[in-house]
C-alpha cells in the first residue's frame, strides 16, 4: 500500500460544520515575491466598486452618484477556508473563513448555494489557466487535501475543482478555476 502523506495542520473537526467535499480555486494571479493571500483577504473584507477596493465614504460617494455598476460591501470574511502560496520559496497554508461558517466561494446564482454549504473552499494562489501549478504546490495541495479528507471522511470523488461546480449543478460553466492546466482528474487519481 503506499503512503500518501499528509500537513501537519491542525483541525478542530468538532466544532466545524459537516464538511461533504472540497473545492479548489485559484487566484488567476501569478504568486508574487509577497503573501498574496492577504491581498485576497483584503479584497473580500473591504468596499468594492467594479470589483476595485475603496473607501467606505468612496463607496458612499460612488453610490449615490451612481457611478459604477457593481457595488459590494465587505464581507464576514474571506470568501475561502484556506489558500495555499510560496513564501519565502516554499508553500505554505494561510487559514481563511471558519471551518464554522459556510463558504462564499462557491454559490451559483438562481441555482444553488450547496457548494457553499457542503464543501470546503481552498484558493491556491497562480494562475493555472496559463501553466500548471509547480510541482512543489500540486504536491503540497495535495498534502492539504489529504488532511482535510481525513479529519472530515471526505471521498475523493468529492474533491472537485470551481469549473465541477456548474457541470454538478447542470448549468453552463461560468469559470475555469482551478485553471485549464490544473488536471482535476490527475489530482483526485493521486489523492
Amino acid at each position: 500500500m503506499t503512503i500518501r502523506p499528509k500537513l501537519d495542520v491542525e483541525i478542530d473537526a468538532i466544532n466545524s460544520r459537516p464538511w461533504k467535499g472540497i473545492v479548489w480555486h485559484h487566484s488567476a494571479s501569478p504568486d508574487g515575491q509577497t503573501r498574496d493571500w492577504d491581498g485576497i483577504v483584503k479584497y473580500h473584507t473591504s468596499y468594492r466598486v467594479d470589483y476595485e477596493t475603496v473607501t467606505p465614504e468612496e463607496f458612499e460617494r460612488r453610490l449615490k452618484a451612481g457611478q459604477g455598476n457593481v457595488f459590494q460591501k465587505p464581507w464576514k470574511a474571506v470568501g475561502y477556508h484556506g489558500g495555499t502560496e510560496f513564501v519565502s520559496g516554499q508553500p505554505v497554508f494561510s487559514w481563511g473563513r471558519s471551518l464554522a461558517m459556510i463558504g462564499a466561494h462557491a454559490g451559483v446564482k438562481d441555482a444553488s448555494n450547496q457548494f457553499n454549504e457542503e464543501y470546503i473552499g481552498f484558493c491556491s494562489i497562480g494562475d493555472f489557466d496559463k501553466a500548471p501549478p509547480n510541482p512543489l504546490l500540486w504536491d503540497f495541495n495535495l498534502r492539504l487535501t489529504r488532511t482535510f479528507m481525513d479529519a472530515f471522511r471526505i471521498p475523493a470523488s468529492h474533491v472537485i475543482g470551481h469549473y465541477e461546480v456548474f457541470d454538478k449543478l447542470g448549468v453552463p460553466r461560468q469559470k475555469t478555476c482551478p485553471g485549464r492546466c490544473w488536471d482535476m482528474g490527475l489530482f483526485r487519481s493521486e489523492l
